[in-house]
C-alpha cells in the first residue's frame, strides 16, 4: 500500500479518568520510521490504526488494547532494566521496544502523552515510583529518547541522582558552580534517575531544589524516578519534597497476569520464537515477577531448548516453575523478618499478643504475604504468628486486600515486600 503520512496525528487516550486528544505536530513520520509500524499490519507492534491508512483523511492512532486493559506505548529504544539479583539473568542486555501498561498502571499513557505532546502543566514534575523491575527506567528512558527524537533542537538532560550529586560536589570543590548550572538551566526536559540516592546529601538537594524552581518557571519538563514517593523518602528535604509533590506522582505496580502474558508474547515474537499460548499463559500465571526476571525466564527456556535442538515445551516450562518454587519460596521466618523491618517493628511483636494498631497492621500484611507466597495452611500461618486461629488469619488477609484497593501506601508496601522476598539473593 502506497500512502503518505500527514504531518500531524491524534493520539487518543481513553481511561476511566480522562478522555482527551493530544495533537503532535510534524512527528508522525518519525514515529513510524523509528517504531517500524507497518500500515498493512497495524497491530503487530501494538498501535491500532482506525481503518486502512489513506491520504484523504486525518490519521488517528489509538493506543490499542492488546488484552484485557493492556496497551502498548511506542517509546523508542527502551533498554530493559535488570538491577536485581536474578537466577534469570539472561535478560540483562535485552531491550523491549514498547512499554506495556496494564490496568494496574492505567494512568501511564496519559502521562506519556502529556510529556510528549503538550506544554507543561498540571503533570509537571512527573514522578515515577515503584519497586525495582516495575519499569521506571524503561519508561523514563523511553520518554527521554522519544522526546529527543521529536524535538531534536531542544536541549534535554538525563542524569542519575548519584551523578548529579557528584557533579555538583566537584563544581563546589573547583569553584565552578556557575558552569555546573549552565547545561541544566537551558534544558527543556530534565530526567533524574533514582532520586532516593540523594538521601542525606543536603547540598545536592538544595542545588536540585533551586534547579527545579528555575525549570518550572521556564515551563520545562521534569521527570524523576524513585523507589517510593518523595514524601516517603527518608533524608529528603521538605523543600524538595514539596516541589516534586506539586506535579503528578505515578506509582508503578509490578505487571499483572494479563500484562505479563502480553510481555511474554511480544518478547517471543521479537526473538523469533514459536511458543504455544498455553506455555505463555503458564509462565504468566506462575511467575509474579518484575519484567527483567519474567523475560529472563523465557530466555532461559529458549536457551535450554536450543541446546536440545527442540522447541520450548510445556513440560520444560512446568519444570522451570517447579524449580523456582522450590528455590525461591520464602519461609515464614523470612517473611516475618522482612515485614518487621519494613514497618519498623520487631518479629516478637508480630508473633506476640500485641494489639497495637501498628503491630496489627504489620502482622496482617505478614500473614497476607505468607498466604500468597508460601504453601502453608492458614492453620500453620496462624500458629506461627502467635497461635492465632485460621479465622483470624483469614480476616487479617481480607483486611489487607481491602486496604490494597483503597490505600496506595499499603499497596506500595506489599509490592515492595513481595519483590524483596521473591528476588532475595
Amino acid at each position: 500500500m502506497n500512502w503518505q503520512p500527514r504531518t500531524a496525528f491524534h493520539l487518543e487516550i481513553v481511561s476511566s479518568f480522562q478522555k482527551k486528544t493530544y495533537i503532535f505536530q510534524n512527528v508522525f513520520e518519525k514515529v513510524l520510521s523509528l517504531t517500524r509500524l507497518q500500515a498493512d499490519d497495524p497491530l503487530e507492534y501494538g498501535l491500532g490504526l482506525i481503518g486502512p491508512l489513506r491520504a484523504d483523511y486525518s490519521i488517528l492512532t489509538v493506543l490499542h488494547p492488546v488484552a484485557s486493559g493492556v496497551v502498548e506505548i511506542p517509546l523508542i529504544g527502551t533498554p530493559l532494566e535488570n538491577d536485581v539479583s536474578s537466577s534469570f539473568s539472561a535478560a540483562a542486555s535485552f531491550a523491549l521496544p514498547r512499554f506495556v501498561a496494564g490496568p494496574e498502571n492505567h494512568l501511564i499513557e496519559v502521562a506519556v502523552a502529556a510529556v510528549l505532546g503538550e506544554p507543561t502543566g498540571a503533570y509537571n514534575p512527573l514522578v515515577l515510583c515503584g519497586p525495582s523491575g516495575s519499569g521506571k527506567t524503561h519508561l523514563s528512558g523511553g520518554l527521554f529518547r522519544t522526546w529527543k527524537t521529536l524535538y531534536p533542537r531542544r536541549h534535554a538532560v538525563a542524569v542519575s541522582a548519584t551523578d548529579f550529586a557528584r557533579e555538583y560536589r566537584d563544581a563546589v570543590e573547583t569553584k565552578t558552580e556557575d558552569q555546573f548550572h549552565v547545561p541544566y538551566a537551558r534544558t527543556r526536559l530534565l530526567v533524574i534517575e533514582n532520586l532516593d540516592e540523594l538521601s542525606g546529601r543536603s547540598s545536592a538537594q538544595r542545588a536540585l531544589t533551586v534547579l527545579v524552581d528555575g525549570l518550572l518557571s521556564s515551563r520545562a519538563w521534569i521527570v524523576v524516578t524513585s523507589r517510593t514517593t518523595p514524601a516517603r523518602l527518608s533524608g529528603l528535604q521538605e523543600a524538595l519534597q514539596a516541589r516534586l509533590a506539586a506535579g503528578l506522582t505515578l506509582r508503578l505496580a509490578l505487571p499483572s497476569v494479563e500484562t505479563r502474558r502480553v510481555i511474554l508474547d511480544r518478547v517471543a515474537r521479537l526473538r523469533g520464537l514459536t511458543v504455544e499460548d498455553c506455555i505463555l499463559e503458564t509462565l504468566a500465571e506462575g511467575l509474579a515477577l518484575p519484567v527483567p526476571e519474567l523475560v529472563g525466564a523465557l530466555v532461559q527456556l529458549e536457551g535450554d531448548a536450543r541446546l536440545q535442538a527442540t522447541t520450548i515445551s510445556l513440560a520444560a516450562t512446568q519444570r522451570l516453575l517447579a524449580e523456582r518454587r522450590d528455590t525461591r519460596r520464602p519461609s515464614l521466618s523470612q517473611i516475618a523478618k522482612a515485614t518487621a523491618k519494613h514497618f519498623g517493628t520487631s518479629v516478637a511483636d508480630l508473633r506476640g499478643p500485641s494489639r497495637r494498631r501498628g503491630s496489627v497492621a504489620a502482622r496482617n500484611v505478614a500473614m497476607y504475604l505468607a498466604r500468597n507466597l508460601t504453601e502453608n495452611s492458614l492453620h500453620r500461618i496462624g500458629a506461627y504468628f502467635g497461635n492465632r486461629d485460621h479465622t483470624t488469619v483469614s480476616h487479617g488477609c481480607q483486611r489487607v486486600e481491602e486496604r490494597l484497593r483503597l490505600e496506595p501506601v499499603v499497596r506500595d508496601a506489599v509490592t515492595e515486600l513481595q519483590t524483596k522476598l521473591l528476588l532475595r539473593g
